[in-house]
């Protein structure tokens, strides 16, 4: 009886793994920036403009 599955298929060559630093950058990092860029991006898309041309019913002379 096998508790771990780590029965090897036939032809199945091992490759390298990853570092510490591999693995922090890949499931860490980079999805922090994603998300990040992301936020920035949808907030500045829907923040709020101002408007160039003053409205006479809006400011008082």
């Amino acid at each position: 009886m096998h508790l771990f599955m780590n029965a090897v298929e036939d032809g199945v060559i091992d490759g390298p793994g990853l570092s510490v630093t591999e693995t922090v950058i890949t499931y860490v990092v980079i999805p922090i920036a994603l998300f990040a860029i992301i936020a920035i991006v949808s907030w500045i898309a829907s923040a709020p403009r101002k408007d160039k041309s003053e409205s006479s019913i809006t400011s008082i002379n």
